[in-house]
This record gives C-alpha cells, sequence and structure tokens, in this order.
C-alpha cells in the first residue's frame, strides 16, 4: 500500500470531526457551526436546552485517541468558554484500519488508508472544566 493512499492528518481530523458531529445531532444539539481544522478551535459550536456549547475535537489512529496537546491548550478552550458563557466540551476519537483489525495485522491497524472501512472508538463528550465551573456544567450554577 503506497502513503498516497493513506489519510492525511487533516483528512483524519475531519473524519472525527463527522463522527461527534453526527452524534451530537442524534442527541439533540443543535450545530451552529463546525470546522474541523486544528488551527481553529472549538471544532464545533452547538447548542443544547438554551445552553451554548464548545467541542474540541481531536482524532487519532490506532492505538491512541485524539488528545490535548497540553494544559495551556485546555486552560485556552475554558478561558474561550467562559468569555461566551458556553459549556466546553471535548470528543476525543481513535478510529483502527478495520481490514488490517479483521486480519490480525497490529502494525497495519493505524494505518489510515482512504476508501477503506474504519473502527470507530468513541465515547461521547467529555467536560472540560475547572473545580469552580463544575455547579454550571451540571445546570446548579450561576
Amino acid at each position: 500500500m503506497e502513503r498516497n493512499e493513506w489519510l492525511t492528518r487533516e483528512e483524519i481530523q475531519d473524519f472525527g470531526v463527522q463522527i461527534v458531529y453526527e452524534e451530537m445531532v442524534r442527541d439533540g444539539y443543535e450545530i451552529l457551526g463546525a470546522n474541523p481544522s486544528l488551527a481553529m478551535t472549538p471544532q464545533i459550536v452547538a447548542r443544547k436546552n438554551g445552553r451554548l456549547c464548545f467541542v474540541v475535537v481531536r482524532t487519532d489512529v490506532y492505538p491512541n485517541k485524539g488528545r490535548l496537546s497540553d494544559d495551556r491548550e485546555v486552560f485556552y478552550n475554558l478561558e474561550h468558554a467562559e468569555r461566551n458563557d458556553a459549556l466546553c466540551y471535548f470528543a476525543s476519537v481513535g478510529i483502527c484500519n478495520s481490514a488490517a483489525a479483521e486480519a490480525g495485522d497490529e502494525k497495519a491497524m493505524g494505518i489510515p488508508v482512504r476508501e477503506g472501512g474504519f473502527y470507530v472508538d468513541f465515547d461521547g463528550l467529555k467536560v472540560l472544566t475547572t473545580i469552580d465551573r463544575i455547579g454550571a456544567a451540571n445546570g446548579n450554577g450561576q
């Protein structure tokens, strides 16, 4: 398999944002905007039950899952949400080459092939918050 058949980093991120977007729609979120670019944050802006929600999405390939790069990224997103009176969520997505997984080829499971099938590891939105915002995230605070 040639490298030009592999998904680019941008395509991997876009795939992850699509997964999260579709799940949020199923869960009743009104999507106000989405942009898969890692240069933009958050990747998804939505509303649910009258609350503005920012969702930061990171996607990676097997054996990894998407993660925030460091504490600065976490605090930047929290401050951005705070300034906009929004809840901040993180969505970690992992994808695995399904054909390689079915063949038992662990090394190839981490090679995202264009036009290939994937297993997706996404276990929902996780609230990003600080201790003083927990009440607000649960609907009990300010």
